[in-house]
């Protein structure tokens, strides 16, 4: 049997019924190349959230980090990041990035359903670039409504930062005011919306480690210095010369899949969301992992 060459990064606030669906979905269509399955029980949990019958199903698969601190969406103190471990690790997915011992580590959110086996064929994809996944937040980028930009081109689509403010005054879209704030204009590109998305990413650990804090400059997923989680992240490898993969998840996983608006973070400010998408969830595994004991 070929060693296992992957470990899982989740992180989790709420959801335990949308959790459970990810994590055994995963397994299903991916265990074969899954070591250990590192999950942060974030600090503060929603409506009384509790996870022990996913944690007793998962047994000694799972690293369960709790971390110190509970950050939400604020973005940290970049000294802090580098100097103070606790601090650092309480971020969403850093825990795993430092402790997993595998060539990758493949992160998700808590609300993702497996319909195939992604981690093998982002396998395929991975000799080369430092990860593979959706790339872009193409619905929010002036590139992309001007059509000089797609996931695929975007490594060769690389404005000045005055042909940049070009395209955002003709092509504005709906964060233009923020740009400002996030665009170094030494550094243009990558773009301030491109990212490759988190929500299931496959990451190459040798060539990631190493250029990432604490290891190296580039800020760390979930510090948010961008638009968005991983915005800063991608910014500062590709600065560096690392390729990302551009991989279409739609043949093998849904995010959001229990979700009326085809997002995860409604359901956290909407409580009739949230109890709606954990009854789906709910009714998923009862019908298709009934051997799963839900509590």
């Amino acid at each position: 049997m070929f060693p296992k060459q992957v470990d899982v990064a989740i992180n989790v606030h709420g959801k335990p019924h949308q959790t459970a669906v990810t994590l055994l979905s995963l397994l299903e269509h991916s265990g074969e190349h899954i070591g250990r399955i590192h999950i942060t029980l974030e600090r503060h949990q929603p409506h009384g959230a509790e996870f022990g019958p996913l944690l007793r199903f998962l047994d000694d698969q799972a690293i369960i980090h709790r971390p110190r601190f509970w950050f939400g969406v604020r973005p940290q103190r970049s000294k802090w990041l580098m100097r103070w471990s606790a601090y650092r690790r309480s971020l969403r997915y850093q825990h795993a990035w430092e402790t997993s011992d595998k060539p990758y580590l493949f992160i998700t959110h808590n609300d993702v359903l497996y319909t195939g086996d992604l981690i093998g064929s982002m396998l395929q994809r991975a000799p080369g670039n430092i990860a593979v996944g959706l790339v872009g937040q193409c619905w929010n980028c002036p590139a992309s409504f001007a059509g000089s930009c797609s996931p695929e081109r975007h490594a060769a689509v690389r404005p000045t930062y005055s042909q940049w403010q070009e395209l955002v005054r003709a092509h504005p879209g709906p964060r233009a005011a923020h740009y400002d704030r996030v665009v170094d204009p030494a550094k243009p590109w990558p773009l301030p919306e491109c990212r490759v998305n988190e929500w299931s990413m496959l990451v190459d650990m040798h060539s990631a480690k190493p250029i990432t804090i604490p290891h190296g400059k580039a800020v760390p997923l979930g510090a948010l210095f961008g638009l968005d989680i991983g915005t800063q992240w991608f910014h500062d490898v590709l600065n560096t010369g690392a390729k990302v993969a551009h991989f279409n998840i739609a043949p093998f996983a849904t995010h959001a899949w229990a979700s009326s608006s085809g997002g995860g973070h409604a359901a956290l400010s909407d409580r009739a969301e949230y109890d709606r998408s954990e009854a789906q969830a709910l009714r998923w595994l009862r019908e298709q992992y009934p051997h799963f004991r839900v509590g």
